[in-house]
């Protein structure tokens, strides 16, 4: 295996010499199945506080969404349910297939979860400048968001086991998706490769889960040392 270290900077300054005047907001990207929920898993049983932006984004999918007439004129009124609640499956069989769709939502829901993800992280680390918050963001780095972070950690995997890992999902939750499905929802996100510029720290997912769980402590013991207060 190979040896995992953690080595950053923030605010352009050692981490070795730096002492904040509030917490640290780490932002966990990477592509489907690649396992940053499960990092960021690892992470809060730790310590860290998260923050969810496809829970976010959820909620913006609800009844009583500030956003839902503005999804029912772009996307019909087809897509919601009974309940008035937007249908996610109904939703994601429009905009993985089709590009200018998918940008269409992206522009209606990216503005409200950056600003309420960004609310939320300001408020824990202001409230307790030691705390450590995780903003858990798929699109973290293509909506723009990642200037809200101190840190950018990007959770990779090969796209063959994004594959394999997303279609045993699917069969497990009890919503098979074929391999063309799947592979368009791997297509309609930014290539892990791409995402790995922008990071701070890197996190391969591709061993046991054991490898996976020393490249967090590693990372964790990095950050506790950032965040002591003198």
């Amino acid at each position: 295996m190979t040896n995992f270290s953690v080595s950053y900077t923030l605010n352009g300054m050692e981490t070795a010499t730096t002492h904040r005047a509030h917490g640290t907001i780490v932002g966990i990207t990477g592509g489907i199945a690649c396992g940053k929920t499960t990092v960021s898993e690892l992470l809060t049983e730790k310590g860290a506080i998260p923050i969810n932006a496809d829970e976010i984004g959820h909620q913006l999918l609800k009844a009583d969404s500030p956003v839902i007439n503005e999804l029912t004129e772009a996307f019909g009124q087809d897509i919601l349910e009974a309940s008035g609640d937007v249908s996610r499956k109904k939703l994601g069989a429009i905009v993985f297939k089709d590009k200018a769709a998918r940008e269409r939502l992206n522009s209606i829901l990216h503005p409200l979860i950056i600003q309420r993800s960004r609310a939320q992280a300001r408020q824990l680390v202001t409230e307790d400048p030691t705390c450590i918050v995780l903003l858990d963001a798929p699109l973290l780095i293509e909506a723009g968001a990642y200037d809200t972070v101190d840190l950018i950690v990007v959770v990779t995997a090969s796209p063959v086991t994004q594959l394999q890992r997303t279609l045993e999902r699917s069969v497990a939750q009890g919503r098979p998706l074929t391999e063309a499905e799947v592979q368009a929802r791997i297509d309609a996100q930014m290539p892990v490769s791409e995402k790995v510029k922008y990071a701070d720290v890197v996190i391969e997912n591709e061993g046991t889960f054991e490898e996976l769980c020393m490249q967090v402590d590693a990372l964790w013991e990095s950050l506790q040392t950032e965040n002591k207060i003198p």
